[in-house]
């Protein structure tokens, strides 16, 4: 008796659409994505139940005729291919005319629509052959699905909650309003409207999907190699723990990329703080034939003909998206008095160095003009400015400079500080079996390091910077801390982590007392800084009391 049978049309059909249907959210995508081909001006999502109840699209895009609506409701029914060569230079969202069977295959739906002469309406209910006949409706098209998977409960009972369903088809709907922010989008959930965005210029679509000011999104603009990259950064301060708040668009496409957004974390490397994720809005524009929309069931990745090219042109757009402008942080104060003083607290002290004068720093580049005026609790640079009272924590800005000043110092090719006497430091076996595969990498920063028998190895040299520690010390923190664990050992990314060890070390420390003079020249050399307004692990350098917070503070305003 034979095992192997050819499954029946209608069960052949909801295995299908279980590859393009995942949920409620994917019907959103791919009739708003049919809606954008059909070049809609104005698209209303509606959806109930999380979904699972109705999912209307309306559009006033350019309609169908009779013919094409009754042929639209059949597999690998498409106007968007015609030859061979057209999958090579894929120009619209869809293509492969899979979604509206697919959907039709587990819901029930209906179509309207119009091409400015004559109306037609379609209906199918779980696969079934559909059904057309002549209807009145303006010029464009309205999907209507309702009891979506009502033939499919396993597939209903894997989902989420509908309180959760919602919020995904919230998702699809935002992610398609900023590929197009010339395009209108209204979204009514559950008989509400929960939000309409006009037709709008980029800025202010980013910056109303994003919920961050205007003023804080950093213009990203830079192409290169035959691939544009553009859009929009939050500034650090708006960065996230997870990468929700990341949206890539490839040709318009909204997708999800891995690639794009270690490039863009790439490109904010030491800007913003680690393990948190800059929230950004970013179009690459690239010939089709050097894109492959087609390597997932839902079209939500892309593959890259020259992944290589595009990730260097990511990464150098945000780094100088990043660049572009100061980043120094304001910190607002709350309007409301301080709390009173504990019984005997001494309260805010400024502590000031001997003989401390008023100082003026240098011109400002990249900082504001800085008045000195001290340093609190052996730690924070307190300076006067125009837009009000600056702090520095000194460390960070130490490690800042230290960092930026080692690798100025590899890129000239200097060596290291030659010590009068060898040191020899005994390693543990981990540290041995790690060194043979580092000791280049440390080469390159100055830091010499030879075997002499057993576990035991010579250091000859020590970068310039680190003069304030031993050199042992200096070894066993490259050794040991994080540099190598799955990182690579070699390389610019290698030589920077390394880097930014051995400038945490050697920076002054947070209860370090420093001189009027030790000061100074911090303020100074965080100014010549490329980027003086975060250490390497993102923390801030210095954050802005505003005035008007301040007098806010005092009850002056």
């Amino acid at each position: 008796m034979p095992r192997i049978r050819v499954l029946e049309g209608w069960l052949a059909d909801r295995i299908a659409a279980g590859e393009v249907v995942e949920r409620p959210a994917s019907v959103v995508k791919e009739l708003v994505e049919n809606a954008l081909d059909a070049g809609a001006r104005r698209i209303t999502v509606e959806f109930s139940g999380g979904g699972f109840e109705l999912v209307r699209v309306s559009d006033d895009g350019e309609g169908m005729d009779p013919e094409d609506a009754a042929l639209c409701l059949r597999r690998f029914a498409t106007s968007k291919l015609g030859s061979p060569d057209d999958l090579r230079r894929i120009r619209t969202l869809g293509f492969r005319g899979e979604a509206l069977p697919s959907i039709a295959a587990v819901s029930h739906v209906e179509i309207l629509t119009c091409d400015g002469h004559v109306a037609t309406r379609v209906r199918a209910e779980g696969g079934s052959e559909p059904r057309t006949e002549p209807a009145s409706a303006p010029r464009g098209t309205v999907v209507t699905v309702r009891r979506l998977f009502y033939n499919t409960p396993a597939r209903r009972n894997f989902l989420r909650s509908v309180a959760r369903e919602a919020a995904l088809c919230l998702d699809a709907a935002e992610r398609h309003a900023l590929a197009r922010p010339d395009v209108a989008f209204r979204v009514v959930r559950d008989g509400r409207e929960v939000v309409a965005w006009p037709a709008e210029d980029p800025l202010r679509r980013a910056s109303r999907i994003l919920t961050v000011p205007a003023d804080e999104l950093l213009a990203v603009e830079a192409q290169a190699g035959g691939v544009r990259v553009w859009g929009f950064l939050a500034s650090p301060s708006f960065a996230r723990r997870s990468r929700s708040g990341q949206y890539f668009f490839v040709n318009r496409r909204p997708v999800t990329s891995p690639l794009l957004s270690r490039a863009v974390e790439q490109g904010a490397r030491t800007l913003v703080f680690t393990g948190q994720h800059p929230a950004c809005v970013l179009y690459v524009e690239l010939s089709p034939e050097q894109v492959d929309p087609n390597v997932h069931p839902r079209k939500l990745e892309v593959r890259f003909a020259d992944e290589g090219r595009v990730f260097a042109a990511v990464e150098r757009a945000a780094r100088d998206a990043y660049r572009s402008r100061p980043l120094v942080r304001a910190v607002p104060l709350s309007t409301s008095p301080p709390p009173a003083a504990a019984p005997g607290a001494t309260g805010w002290q400024v502590r000031e160095p001997t003989q401390l004068a008023v100082l003026e720093a240098e011109p400002a580049r990249r900082l504001p003009r800085l008045r000195l005026l001290g340093q609190l609790a052996s730690t924070y640079l307190l300076a006067e400015s125009a837009e009000g009272l600056v702090a520095v924590d000194q460390h960070a800005a130490h490690e800042r400079v230290l960092y930026e000043r080692l690798l100025r110092d590899r890129a000239r090719g200097a060596h290291g500080q030659l010590l009068a006497a060898p040191v020899t430091v005994d390693l543990s076996p981990s540290e041995m079996a790690l060194l043979p595969e580092v000791s280049p990498v440390l080469r390159e920063l100055g830091l010499e390091v030879e075997p002499f028998g057993g576990s035991t190895v010579l250091v000859r040299s020590v970068p310039v910077i680190s003069g304030r520690l031993p050199p042992e010390a200096v070894l066993r923190a490259c050794l040991r801390e994080g540099l190598w664990d799955g990182a690579p050992t070699a390389g610019q990314r290698a030589v920077e982590r390394a880097a930014s060890v051995v400038a945490c070390h050697s920076a002054v420390r947070a209860g370090d007392a420093l001189s009027a003079e030790e000061m100074r020249a911090l303020l100074e050399d965080l100014e010549r800084c490329d980027d003086p307004y975060t250490c390497f692990h993102g923390r801030p350098t210095l954050v802005v009391v505003p005035l008007d917070a301040l007098e806010g503070w005092f009850l002056r305003r």
